[in-house]
């Protein structure tokens, strides 16, 4: 299922296409009037859809900022079809003639291209809302003030927006505003690399998980046979009632070591439950003594066994680990470091400084790191323990190695899509001794 979130009249656009594609069941929706509600509304699908498409770049970048999504998410560009349409529309009702535009949204390469295309002098009043690091404003009212402004200082005859909440408010004011919408065949192309996520997705739900739970040595056997027995019992109870939980099969390895087989999209969905704060199946109930659990997806047994017991390593030390194939790995452990309203420790904020974040940052970033195995740190790893894009993780790696609390290692392969992940030792012991006792 593919979430479609933007506002009414873009997703009645969307709903046609979909149709058109014989496709109109497999979307749902969701209206906003404005960009700002689209991250309640994105967690009102993450369960339902394994893609949310919003209808523009800035209800995106608002729902990526603020992150816990399960689904991927994409967006309808603007491309330069979109803006060949809007200016053959200000041509006739101009009578051949263009004023001097101001632009908001749509990339600046984009713009220029598509004036070069109709031997035009491209505009020069263009307004960047975003780049890599994410939006570059604050609120839609910073991209009205752009746009009043340079009309009303007569650097240009009109405005063109792709956002719906700032052509009225423009138009409201009496300025002239031509919002630049989507064709259908950008929205066509958007759809099409939803659905296509979405099977790949799925696909990647069905790989092998496992669960593998190693019980603690109990030492000298007991006098009592029977209680043993019982115990036996009570334990494969409980692990078969755990098993049909997460719709697998128990197997027992040796002694010690018992494995439930079950699917990656189980695991996820428990993943999902514990950083909501619900029960969930990472947590083994009913079992008495002590023991540790780890858990790990591949696209073998075998594979998923391999990552299943390097979760087990990890969980020695306390929490339970997820090992996924590509080296990303989700921990409950918590930190004992805990964010505060204002840091005013001195460690804290001489290192924050050698790392050129806020003090409170740098201390989320030190307690995402203690849910990790510091001499296998990946981009992917650290955006989800940290909670930010991939990008962001990969820029905070980089400030640590640049700051020499880290170190390049090597390179993990994905047997999947996507890049290779550098793979980082981080010195922990030399970063926690940088910011102090404090912590």
């Amino acid at each position: 299922m593919i979430g479609i979130i933007g506002p009414e009249d873009s997703i009645r656009l969307v709903q046609e296409v979909a149709a058109g594609e014989g496709r109109a069941e497999e979307v749902t929706a969701r209206a906003y009037t404005n960009p700002e509600q689209a991250p309640e509304l994105a967690r009102e699908l993450d369960d339902l859809c394994q893609v949310l498409l919003f209808t523009g770049r800035i209800p995106y970048a608002f729902a990526a900022a603020a992150g816990g999504l399960r689904a991927e998410i994409d967006y309808i560009r603007h491309a330069g079809i979109d803006l060949y349409r809007t200016l053959s529309r200000m041509l006739l009702a101009g009578g051949g003639e263009l004023p001097r535009v101001s632009v908001d949204t749509i990339e600046a390469d984009t713009v220029r291209e598509t004036y070069h295309d109709i031997e035009l002098e491209p505009p020069t009043e263009i307004l960047p809302i975003a780049d890599s690091s994410g939006l570059l404003f604050s609120g839609l009212a910073e991209i009205t003030a752009y746009h009043r402004e340079r009309y009303e200082s007569g650097a240009v005859q009109a405005c063109l927006t792709c956002l719906g909440a700032v052509h009225r408010e423009l138009r409201e004011r009496g300025v002239p505003v031509w919002r630049v919408e989507h064709t259908r065949a950008s929205v066509r192309d958007a759809l099409r690399r939803a659905w296509l996520a979405a099977e790949v997705r799925q696909s990647r739900a069905t790989q092998i998980a496992v669960m593998m739970v190693e019980l603690a040595d109990s030492g000298p056997r007991q006098q009592d046979p029977y209680q043993a027995e019982r115990q036996r019992l009570r334990l494969r109870e409980a692990l078969l009632e755990h098993a049909e939980r997460m719709r697998g099969r128990l197997n027992a390895i040796d002694d010690r070591t018992l494995l439930i087989t079950t699917t990656r999209g189980t695991v996820e969905s428990a993943i999902a439950r514990h950083r909501a704060g619900h029960a969930s199946l990472l947590a083994l109930r009913g079992v008495d003594g002590e023991h540790t659990v780890g858990f790990g997806a591949g696209t073998t047994i075998a594979a998923a066994e391999a990552n299943a017991r390097q979760a087990l390593a990890l969980g020695r030390a306390g929490g339970t680990h997820v090992v996924f194939p590509d080296g990303e790995i989700y921990s409950t452990r918590e930190s004992a470091v805990k964010q505060r309203l204002r840091e005013t420790a001195p460690g804290v904020l001489r290192v924050s400084e050698q790392l050129r974040l806020g003090p409170l940052s740098t201390r989320r970033l030190l307690e995402a790191l203690h849910q990790m195995d510091p001499n296998q740190v990946t981009a992917r790893g650290l955006a989800d323990a940290y909670g930010v894009e991939t990008r962001s993780a990969r820029r905070l790696l980089k400030s640590l190695r640049a700051a020499g609390f880290a170190e390049e290692v090597g390179v993990h392969v994905s047997t999947g899509a996507g890049r290779p992940q550098t793979v980082y030792r981080v010195a922990m012991q030399r970063l926690v001794g940088a910011i102090g006792a404090d912590t």
